[in-house]
């Protein structure tokens, strides 16, 4: 009797952990980064963890349950997610609601009342220095960028990727022309919130390492 009582309490423990592994989650948290293609996500959640996240391009994104462009997420955006466990890639989103989001762009996009405007590189204008940005709400800029720097001296424009968060600051010659003095690529930039709060308690080499498998998860796009 003994021996029948203890086979079905690790039975019902082994179902348990089973339903357990392969339960679906809701989290609340933090977008800290994110891959080009926006099908891969780190979260910093509102319970302390941070994980990875696959979007697959079917999932829509609601934001006051209306859809939303997945180009317009930003670091720094609140959202929940429905979220079911993978088997060695972190979590895949069943659904994504953005529950608030970073307002720098559209402020700096809809109204130019500042310098610096957030956007998402598009496409080059043949073989120029000229490039098409995507700002939030799905309209577009033509940026001149024949003299623009960054933090490590010429911008090019052969060196951008579609899909990447530029800063650019500039000038406005006409309503539909930036003049970019300034390209900074912002595609690997994390809110300093989370790069904090990601780094409390680690060794650097411990640190070093959860980096480098975080930018392997990233770049390991969903198609």
């Amino acid at each position: 009797m003994k021996t029948t009582s203890t086979s079905f309490f690790l039975a019902l423990l082994t179902t348990q952990l089973f339903a357990a592994h392969s339960s679906t989650l809701s989290l609340d948290g933090t977008v800290c980064r994110m891959n080009r293609s926006i099908d891969r996500l780190i979260l910093l959640t509102d319970n302390g963890p941070r994980v990875r996240v696959a979007i697959g391009h079917s999932i829509p994104i609601q934001f006051n349950a209306h859809g939303y462009d997945r180009a317009d997420l930003r670091p720094g955006d609140r959202v929940h997610i429905v979220a079911d466990r993978g088997a060695s890639s972190g979590l895949t989103a069943r659904q994504i609601d953005l529950t608030m989001r970073v307002d720098d762009a559209l402020v700096d996009s809809f109204f130019r009342s500042h310098r610096t405007i957030v956007g998402r590189f598009s496409v080059r204008q043949a073989k120029t220095e000229f490039f098409s940005m995507r700002l939030a709400g799905e309209r577009f800029v033509r940026v001149d960028a024949k003299s623009a720097y960054g933090p490590n001296g010429r911008v090019w424009v052969s060196s951008l990727k579609p899909g990447d968060l530029l800063e650019v600051r500039g000038t406005w010659p006409s309503k539909d022309l930036l003049k970019a003095s300034s390209i900074e690529v912002a595609t690997d930039r994390e809110p300093s919130f989370c790069r904090t709060a990601a780094r409390r308690g680690e060794m650097s080499g411990e640190t070093t390492a959860r980096e480098a498998d975080e930018e392997k998860f990233l770049n390991k796009s969903e198609n």
